[in-house]
């Protein structure tokens, strides 16, 4: 008996960890949990979400940062009403890449490898037409056993377009009726 607990015990402390060091799997959007057999921290994340803008217009970039310490690996994803990823990603930056949740190629972000990533790391999303509303999800992995999930942005919400407007003042007529008689 004592020697299966003996190997039993050194199995559990040996087993590895699970990750996923070349990104998030498609079976993580809903949850956003990393799977790595270890619960999320329950203390405050030391990571926040920073948004360029509060308020949005159709295919209006939006450049998004995690702020805090380096992290190995993130899954981001922006949500308007329910757990369904919204809108596109521009181009991934280095050591990350696109993960198709919700049916959408461009629709989320994960990392493509373990190097370290820090708040100078920016991502760009860009909403879709169809919501007026939405805020930016992530999970944040600072290693292996540490990592942070339901971190949240501020709420963006759909802002009226810029109407562009030409003012033609007496003076700019004049001088344009004049410049045209004259040729």
């Amino acid at each position: 008996m004592q020697p299966v607990l003996f190997v039993t015990v050194w199995l559990v402390v040996l087993s590895p960890v699970t990750g996923y060091p070349t990104g998030a799997p498609v079976a993580r959007c809903v949850d956003m949990t990393p799977g790595h057999n270890v619960p999320s921290q329950s203390s405050p994340s030391p990571y926040t979400i920073v948004i360029s803008t509060t308020t949005f217009t159709t295919n209006q970039s939006i450049r998004v940062t995690i702020q805090g310490p380096a992290y190995l690996g993130l899954l981001l994803q922006a949500q308007s009403t329910n757990t369904d990823a919204v809108g596109t990603w521009d181009t991934p930056p280095p050591n990350t890449q696109y993960l198709a949740c919700s049916n959408n190629s461009q629709s989320a972000i994960t990392h493509s490898n373990k190097i370290s990533k820090n708040s100078e790391t920016t991502y760009t999303w860009i909403p879709p037409d169809s919501i007026q509303s939405a805020f930016i999800r992530a999970t944040v992995v600072a290693n292996r056993t540490t990592f942070w999930v339901n971190i949240t942005s501020e709420r963006l919400s759909r802002g009226a377009a810029a109407e562009v407007k030409m003012a033609i003042t007496p003076v700019v007529f004049l001088t344009l009726l004049t410049s045209l008689a004259f040729q």
